[in-house]
């Protein structure tokens, strides 16, 4: 129990607080360091947040060649006969197609229903009271392995059904028609008449006629007969999908060109979030530190108003990754890889297709104005192929983009090393990795904080001890001089 001056008259309290305010200092710098830690930690995280996006979301999309596809493909004519898609591939030769025949899947269809009554619930013994207690399903392609489905005769059609859609190597599709109480299995592949279905199974789904389907497709290609396993095929660089077949004399024509519009928007969209990354980085370097405005305590804050603090925290948070040897290596890497683009063998760069890098006060952001725009529309319409190539490589391993997005991954990791941050998220509540450099620092500022709090409160209750002496002493002396005043006054 503390004794709080009652003998001795003094505010022992606030002595005591007097005394423990001096003794508090390094509590305080301690406290602040931790603060400084975490807000420097959380910088840290809201840049690896933005390069996660640019890298894994937007850098991702934009090496894919689909993006920078240079063509573009038309049906006139009977468009309702098939579909087009040009390819990065594609090249531009104009095509008319006549579709004689579509590609069918083989098939075969229940000879009759498998009874009344019958649903998808029913059991296999249900159907075939006669038939085995087990069933096999054996289908059957030339060149591949032979693929034996079984079943029990507690099986229902359903859990057949089931059995048979979900085996990868069996590729076959079966449907139970509650109408007709018709099972029909079909191939998944088109074009192929060699697939086989046979076994007990087959017998108990009245499965022993005739089969359907299996053709190939077959069109006239600028004259030439063509046959292919798929409705879906590629000619000339243009994917064409096979809808339906053409009247006689009114065939469907492909025309392809080239298609500017999409990637001179893919590439605006991409300058403007590399600029908004090389913004963000750099305002990071670039912003002033003030070392007087220090973490603010929480007697400090008691002291202040509402606006004051928000202003003095705001100076403090300020600057914490100024000049920081990470972030300037992100920039450099992120520069290096936009002045070093060009394809090889060839004048093409970005200067020359109309994206330079400003003025040296812009820090490296790349501009494209009208001008420009112009430049790379001709570049595009001149030399697609090596337009795509700048960006994506001629394999679609090699270019700007490619180039970037393996660099990022080097700078994320530096990240994830110092600060704990997820290098795959872009998540702002994401727990930190308590092993990185800076979560060892917090564990042993933490620990130092609270190896100073234990000894500071056994010097307070010291203190508390010694006072707590004093006021009995007093209070004793106190009692003594009473008695003897007592006694002199008799």
């Amino acid at each position: 129990m503390r004794i709080s001056g009652l003998a001795s008259g003094l505010d022992i309290d606030s002595w005591v607080q007097q005394l423990m305010k001096a003794q508090r200092t390094p509590l305080d710098k301690l406290t602040q360091q931790k603060q400084l830690i975490e807000w420097k930690r959380d910088n840290y995280r809201e840049i690896n947040s933005q390069l996660v996006d640019f890298r894994n979301n937007k850098l991702w999309s934009y090496k894919s060649s689909s993006s920078l596809n240079p063509y573009k493909s038309e049906v006139t004519g009977n468009t309702s006969a098939i579909s087009v898609k040009a390819s990065p591939t594609a090249s531009l030769v104009n095509m008319t197609v006549d579709v004689e025949q579509l590609a069918t899947q083989r098939s075969k269809t229940s000879t009759d229903s498998l009874g009344a009554g019958v649903t998808k619930k029913s059991t296999l013994s249900s159907i075939d009271p006669d038939g085995a207690d087990q069933y096999v399903l054996t289908i059957t392609r030339p060149g591949t392995d032979v693929v034996n489905l079984e079943f029990s005769k507690t099986d229902t059609i359903e859990s057949v059904i089931k059995k048979i859609n979900s085996d990868a190597k069996a590729n076959v599709t079966a449907v139970f028609d509650e109408a007709t109480g018709k099972i029909t299995l079909k191939s998944k592949e088109y074009g192929s008449k060699d697939v086989t279905f046979e076994g007990t199974l087959t017998a108990a789904f009245k499965l022993p006629g005739a089969y359907e389907g299996g053709e190939k497709a077959k069109v006239k290609a600028n004259g030439q007969s063509l046959e292919f396993s798929n409705n879906t095929f590629t000619l000339n660089g243009v994917e064409i999908t096979l809808l339906d077949k053409t009247e006689t004399d009114k065939p469907a024509v492909i025309t392809t060109k080239t298609d500017a519009d999409k990637i001179v928007d893919t590439i605006k969209s991409f300058i403007k979030d590399y600029n908004a990354v090389l913004e963000k980085i750099n305002g990071k370097l670039k912003e002033e530190r003030y070392r007087d405005y220090a973490p603010l305590t929480n007697e400090q804050k008691a002291e202040m108003k509402e606006d004051d603090i928000k202003r003095w925290q705001e100076k403090a948070q300020s600057g914490l990754l100024r000049n920081d040897e990470i972030l300037t290596a992100v920039i450099w890497n992120m520069r290096e890889a936009v002045v070093s683009a060009r394809v090889e063998g060839t004048s093409i760069s970005l200067s020359s297709i109309g994206i330079t890098t400003g003025q040296y006060y812009e820090n490296g952001k790349l501009i494209m104005d009208e001008q420009g725009e112009e430049k790379l529309r001709k570049a595009i319409e001149d030399n697609p192929d090596q337009v795509m190539d700048l960006f994506i490589g001629a394999d679609g391993t090699g270019g700007l983009f490619n180039k970037l997005y393996d660099e990022l991954a080097g700078s994320l990791e530096a990240i994830s090393e110092r600060a704990g941050t997820d290098k795959y998220s872009t998540s702002l509540t994401t727990a930190f990795n308590t092993e990185s450099v800076m979560g060892k620092e917090l564990k042993d500022v933490n620990q130092r904080i609270y190896n100073l709090q234990k000894k500071l409160t056994d010097m307070e209750t010291r203190y508390y001890s010694q006072f707590t002496a004093m006021e009995n002493a007093i209070n004793q002396l106190n009692s003594q001089s009473t008695s003897i005043t007592n006694l002199l006054s008799q």
